[in-house]
């Protein structure tokens, strides 16, 4: 790995019948949180493609 890369962890987040993959690497200027970038992640899909959307 040189000095510009940082690492990435995925990881599988289940929600009824979606799968989601996550790939985070840390950065020093970030203001959310794991959760929070989930959750807006999440909404955003279900925005695009209502057929995700719980019913």
């Amino acid at each position: 790995m040189t000095q510009n890369q940082t690492p990435v962890t995925t990881t599988e987040h289940k929600i009824g019948k979606v799968t989601y993959l996550v790939c985070l690497s840390a950065s020093e200027r970030a203001t959310d949180t794991l959760d929070k970038k989930i959750k807006k992640l999440i909404r955003k899909d279900m925005e695009l493609n209502p057929a995700n959307a719980r019913k």
